[in-house]
């Protein structure tokens, strides 16, 4: 009895979902791939359908993992840098060579952004909440039609959806438009329970975007806790941190910089950035900026030389081969069986 065909099957990992490359980049930019797709190719290699029957009788089955790294570069002046190709990447896994199978952009790709309100009292001083409503808004108005947003809010021991993701703009404004601040900070808290909860409500690129002043004074959630929860989603955090300094002021007081040093973990572990506020109009500004990160972010994906699958944390380590751009991607990925 002769071979039968091999099925590569996919698997979706902590991160990413697995893919292959080529003719499917652009799904892979799109997060069009998803769990439990399979490709079939014969034993000489050359593509055939899933649905076929197997003349042989017997079908190899391959498990085959891809890592999905959203990625940003820009230079040192902050500039966005596009047109990279694979050559231009190296990547390392726990310190060991990584091969990258490819490289992918799409700037059309529709987005979903979450934005995560902190809604506590410490939020009313000096009308820090009304200016976040204001920045939430601005960015609303200015995605385009085929994007979704979301609104979750946190104060005290509570982390809630305000409103699903959605492209009703004028709904999601008028529920952006009534919320009030009260109570106590629980950043680590909606830390640790927004990622999974925008990993579940959309498919897709996406994205949150966290508006606090970082005073956390009533989580139950540890640090190392919500990092490690922020992690297991593939969704990167984007910070907006409120400061009545400007950030290279920030060192002069240790509270502020104790604050921001916890927003950077949140961001740089995620694959996000951090931007310090002072006024409105730097509100809108970062708002920008996150927008065109979003629109120009590299995917890179690439299969794990190592194979045994035991949950542990494994570390990334990319980079441009003239290693004079800055990248910025998630700090790592769980190895889940």
């Amino acid at each position: 009895m002769g071979r039968g065909r091999v099925i590569l099957t996919v698997i979706p990992l902590a991160i990413a979902a697995l893919v292959p490359e080529g003719a499917f980049a652009a799904d892979v930019a799109r997060g069009g791939v998803a769990a439990g797709v399979a490709i079939a190719a014969s034993s000489s290699s050359s593509a055939a359908s899933t649905t076929e029957p197997v003349a042989s009788g017997y079908v190899e089955v391959e498990k085959v993992r891809l890592v999905l790294l959203a990625t940003k570069v820009e230079d040192k002046r902050g500039r966005i840098i596009q047109g990279l190709t694979v050559q231009d990447f190296s990547l390392k896994e726990d310190y060991i060579p990584q091969t990258i199978q490819f490289v992918s952009v799409d700037t059309e790709a529709p987005v979903s952004v979450a934005f995560i309100l902190d809604v506590s009292g410490s939020m009313r001083v000096s009308g820090k909440l009304e200016a976040a409503k204001d920045a939430i808004r601005y960015f609303v108005e200015n995605l385009r039609s085929q994007d979704r947003f979301a609104l979750i809010a946190f104060a005290d021991e509570q982390v809630a959806w305000i409103t699903e993701f959605t492209s009703d703009r004028q709904r999601f404004l008028e529920r952006l438009a009534v919320q009030t601040g009260y109570g106590q900070t629980a950043l680590n808290d909606a830390v640790a329970a927004a990622p999974g909860l925008v990993q579940a409500g959309t498919d897709g690129r996406k994205a949150i975007v966290l508006i606090t002043d970082g005073v956390d004074n009533a989580s139950r959630t540890s640090l190392d806790r919500a990092i490690e929860l922020a992690r297991r989603a593939s969704v990167p955090i984007y910070t907006l941190g409120f400061s009545s300094l400007p950030r290279e002021l920030l060192p002069l007081t240790q509270e502020l910089a104790t604050n921001f040093s916890v927003l950077t973990r949140f961001s740089d572990e995620t694959g996000g950035s951090l931007f310090a506020v002072h006024d409105p109009d730097e509100l809108k500004e970062a708002v920008v900026r996150i927008d065109q990160e979003l629109r120009y972010q590299y995917v890179i994906g690439y299969a794990p030389s190592r194979k045994l699958w035991n949950g542990a944390y494994r570390r990334i380590q990319l980079a441009t081969r003239q290693n004079r751009y800055q990248v910025h991607t998630r700090s790592g990925y769980y190895a889940n069986p």
